[in-house]
């Protein structure tokens, strides 16, 4: 009985291990296992070539779940899980740097009416926008099965975000992130100077007002001069007459 348990548990590791390395996952990719389940994690589009994928491009989170048996190292496609993601089997969140995402829903790639696409692949659809390190969290449960792993990219996970200007072609485009900071430094100038001509508007306009008022008080005092001078001028000619 114990040679037929070890037996078993050296076939399923064995199945496992092959799973590990088996080509049915993409490159690229990070992979790990929970209970019978082997996972693997990583972007859906990596260039065939280098460590790095290319910020402002097109992109998915790409998620593969399936189940190691001693008869198909390959493992057997999962596909019935995030099929209603107001309640999610699993979920991925991704940081970079301080900034974390709120949870995402990798939905079934497969297409059962044209037959399209792989019976255990989950995508989310991504644009990186910002050049760097990326790091994937995925958490939920696969038929009570509980999975939370933390992989950040790099040379042995899945590929970081680069600059794609050495692969653009006549001219280089500036990223999406570096476009934004140079529209952010302009609007915050274009602010600041409408600002101080908002002050010196402001100040002119109180400058104006404060000459109007003194205008019209000297109008004023000169209109009490002239009656004043009149009364007295009345006052004198009457004193005269008598």
């Amino acid at each position: 009985m114990a040679k037929t348990s070890l037996r078993a548990t050296a076939v399923i590791a064995g199945a496992l291990i092959a799973l590990a390395a088996s080509p049915a996952v993409a490159s690229a990719h990070y992979v790990f296992t929970a209970g019978k389940y082997r996972i693997a994690i990583g972007w859906q589009n990596e260039p065939a070539f280098g460590t790095d994928t290319f910020v402002g491009e097109q992109n998915a989170i790409q998620v593969f779940v399936d189940v190691a048996s001693a008869d198909n190292p390959k493992g057997t496609p999962v596909s019935t899980l995030n099929q209603d993601c107001t309640h999610p089997d699993f979920q991925v969140t991704v940081t970079v740097g301080t900034t974390t995402s709120s949870p995402f829903c990798p939905a079934p790639a497969y297409d059962p009416d044209t037959g399209n696409g792989r019976l255990d692949e989950y995508d989310y659809a991504l644009i990186p926008t910002v050049v760097g390190n990326y790091t994937f969290h995925i958490f939920g449960s696969i038929d009570g099965t509980s999975i939370s792993t933390t992989v950040t990219s790099g040379p042995t996970t899945f590929d970081s975000i680069a600059d794609s200007s050495s692969v653009e072609f006549p001219v280089a485009v500036p990223a999406v992130g570096a476009v934004s900071t140079k529209v952010d430094a302009v609007n915050q100038r274009a602010a600041s100077a409408l600002a101080s001509a908002q002050t010196a508007a402001t100040t002119a306009s109180d400058a104006k007002n404060s000459a109007s008022s003194a205008t019209i008080l000297a109008i004023v005092a000169i209109l009490v001069a002239i009656v004043l001078s009149g009364l007295n001028l009345a006052i004198g000619l009457r004193r005269r007459s008598t």
